[in-house]
């Protein structure tokens, strides 16, 4: 459904950790699909436990507290994951407009 709509991003919250993926196609990264994000670490003390490793998973952060940072034009959004408290990036992807 999000592939043949062109959706590029899904973001989520929930899991008490920090997820990106690689534009995802059948679990496979592929040039255009949607990238995953989930960001949950208010919680991080909750869900101790680490992500599982797959292909398509490009950033995981289960020892962190943080947020996540959007900005957006009419080509790109450039996500961060900024560490709270000290404000550092310790993840970021630009995911352009799928024409």
């Amino acid at each position: 459904m999000f592939y043949s709509n062109r959706v590029n991003l899904h973001l989520s919250g929930h899991y008490h950790s920090y997820e990106r993926t690689c534009p995802v196609i059948e679990g496979d990264c592929a040039e255009h699909g949607p990238v995953y994000v989930v960001v949950g670490t208010s919680g991080k003390a909750l869900d101790p436990q680490a992500y599982l490793d797959y292909k398509w998973s490009k950033s995981q952060q289960c020892d962190k507290f943080g947020y996540q940072r959007v900005t957006a034009n009419h080509t790109h959004m450039d996500i961060e994951f900024v560490t709270s408290p000290h404000g550092v990036v310790t993840d970021s992807i630009t995911v352009p407009v799928w024409n």
